[in-house]
């Protein structure tokens, strides 16, 4: 799985939503900058369905651990007091194992994904940011189901991007803490994604004027489906926990 599959609109469009970044660098004064790394245990429900195969997906935190192959998170962010710019990148290769009591009947699912979150946040409130985002997905999903000694397979890509809109809140709590609490919605551009949201919220420790820490709760879901016949696939997933992770500002 690599970017190379990305649309050259699209490609166009994420970079186009963060040429202001150049100018913030012009006025260092002015613009905060921050870099995130952040790990999280995931939950994941709802069904996927590859070809005529098809299982359905409710895997616990500790199944996700026990799944968890590879995953890297990482975020930054440039901001003034009127307008943010921000990318968020997420990679896991995740696997689940679904078998019967006897064993007579076992499903296998593997999924790569790779999302990356583009946000353009103005402030209209005092503590609230109105977000516009451009979400972009890319799975691959391997899936395996046994009925006695009756193997099928299926393997199938996908990419899209999604458009979202949204709000941050953010503000203090007392002390060196800080509570935020962001919402986005939002659907396809040009492709089978009929809904994807996205959830946050986390409370912040200041532990200095450089270094923070947070732990929260992350939620985001989609519903994408493409194609007919041997080649149809859909995934109408949420995948969601908690996290923890630090920040540093420059």
């Amino acid at each position: 799985m690599t970017l190379s599959r990305l649309s050259s609109w699209s490609v166009a469009v994420l970079l186009g939503a963060f040429a202001p970044l150049a100018q913030a660098q012009q006025d260092p004064g002015a613009w905060r900058q921050t870099a995130f790394l952040y790990g999280m245990g995931a939950m994941i429900e709802g069904d996927a369905q590859v070809g005529p195969l098809q299982v359905q997906v409710d895997s616990s935190l500790s199944d996700f651990f026990d799944s968890l192959k590879f995953g890297a998170m990482a975020a930054y962010k440039v901001q003034n007091d009127d307008w943010s710019f921000s990318g968020d990148l997420t990679y896991m290769n995740l696997g689940q194992d679904k078998r019967t009591d006897q064993d007579r009947a076992s499903a296998d699912l593997d999924i790569e994904q790779f999302t990356a979150m583009a946000t353009v946040g103005r402030r209209v409130l005092p503590h609230l940011e109105a977000l516009v985002s451009l979400a972009y997905f890319d799975l691959d999903a391997d899936l395996q189901v046994r009925l006695l000694q009756q193997v099928r397979t299926a393997s199938r890509s996908a990419n899209w991007v999604d458009t979202l809109v949204g709000f941050n809140y953010d503000a203090p709590v007392g002390g060196k803490w800080r509570f935020t609490l962001r919402g986005d919605i939002g659907g396809g551009i040009d492709s089978g994604s009929d809904l994807t949201w996205h959830a946050l919220t986390k409370f912040t420790y200041q532990q200095s004027e450089r270094f923070s820490w947070y732990a929260g709760y992350r939620a985001i879901a989609y519903d994408y489906e493409d194609g007919e016949g041997p080649n149809y696939q859909r995934y109408d997933l949420t995948q969601h926990g908690p996290g923890l992770g630090i920040a540093i500002s420059f």
